[in-house]
Order: C-alpha cells, then sequence, then structure tokens
C-alpha cells in the first residue's frame, strides 16, 4: 500500500474499513467522518448525556480499530456494524455507571444567558423532559427500536441486523410503541 488514498471519499465504505484496520490514517478519517454523526446520536438518545456520548463515541472508533474481526466476513452493512460495536459498549457503560451532577462549566454557560435565551432553554428542555417520559413508557427494546428507526434513519433490515432479531419482529416493536408514544403525546397535550 503506497499509503495515499485518491478520491477515498468515492470509494466503497467497506473498503475504507479495510484499510482502516490496515493503519491507513486517511481511511480511517473518513470512516470517522462518515460515520462519527450517526453512532454519536445513537448513544447520545441511549444516554442522554453529551459528555459521556462523545466519551463513548470515540470508544466505538477505538474499539472498531483495535478489534481482531475483519468486517467483511460479518457481511453487515458498514453504519450497522458500527451500531453494534456502540450497543455493546453502552451496555458495558451502564454497568459501570454512577449518577452524574451538573458541572461547574453547565452552571457557568447559564449564567451568561439572557433572559430570553433562557426562555427558550426552558422550553426546550421541557419538551426533551416530556419525549424522555415518554419514552421510559417504552421497554428498552422498543427505545432502542425507536432511536434507530427515528433518530438514525435505519432501516427496518439494517436493524434487524444491529439487533439479530427478525425484521417482523422489529416492524411489530415499532408499531407497539408507536401506540404508546401516541398515547403519551396526547397526554402532554404535544400532539
Amino acid at each position: 500500500m503506497d499509503g495515499s488514498l485518491v478520491g477515498t471519499k468515492e470509494k466503497d465504505p467497506g473498503i475504507l474499513m479495510k484499510l482502516a484496520k490496515q493503519g491507513d490514517e486517511k481511511a480511517f478519517s473518513c470512516i470517522y467522518e462518515l460515520y462519527f454523526t450517526p453512532v454519536f446520536r445513537y448513544v447520545y438518545f441511549r444516554l442522554k448525556n453529551k459528555h459521556e456520548a462523545e466519551d463513548l463515541t470515540q470508544a466505538v472508533f477505538i474499539k472498531f480499530y483495535e478489534s481482531d474481526s475483519d468486517f467483511a466476513e460479518r457481511g453487515k452493512n458498514p453504519l450497522a456494524y458500527f451500531f453494534t460495536i456502540a450497543r455493546n459498549v453502552i451496555i458495558d457503560h451502564s454497568r459501570k455507571k454512577k449518577e452524574i451532577v451538573m458541572g461547574d462549566r453547565e452552571l457557568e454557560m447559564e449564567a451568561g444567558r439572557t433572559n430570553e435565551d433562557r426562555l427558550k432553554n426552558i422550553e426546550r428542555k421541557e419538551i426533551c423532559l416530556k419525549v424522555k417520559e415518554a419514552l421510559k413508557r417504552l421497554t428498552d427494546d422498543q427505545q432502542e427500536i425507536m432511536i434507530l428507526k427515528f433518530i438514525n434513519d435505519l432501516s427496518n433490515k439494517e436493524i434487524a441486523a444491529v439487533l439479530g432479531k427478525g425484521e417482523d419482529t422489529i416492524r411489530q416493536v415499532q408499531s407497539r410503541a408507536i401506540r404508546i408514544l401516541r398515547k403519551e403525546f396526547e397526554n402532554f397535550n404535544v400532539i
């Protein structure tokens, strides 16, 4: 390998992943750019903590780079592969998780805001709390499927691959979750 990838962004993600695993920094950089945002969103909506989500997203890419397994042998969509790693990282993290308190930095940022900014922030937080409250009514499987479907825009086939379940099962779980959420949002007068 000459160490240079011409037109790397146009290459197949599977090829990029293989090159990245072989130590090609440009390929790894392209993979990182392609998948950072969807992986971060997935982790963030599972943890609901930005700083933890940033750290765990980095851990996902480190685990990908350090893993011994060959991605091509798995036959998965590259994004589904990263979501599988992310899911495992979150599970490991959840086992170790402790309660986190609002840090000094966040308090300083809040002090510098105008009243209008504070009101907008309060409204956003209220909506987020309502969504979080509604999500609590779902099982862990339902939450995960809804996040993968509506936040990360995965198809049912991709979700099935990530979770190791059938597409029919994914559709059924989604349908139940949507019914539950619809009722919750009606209770909050959001709809």
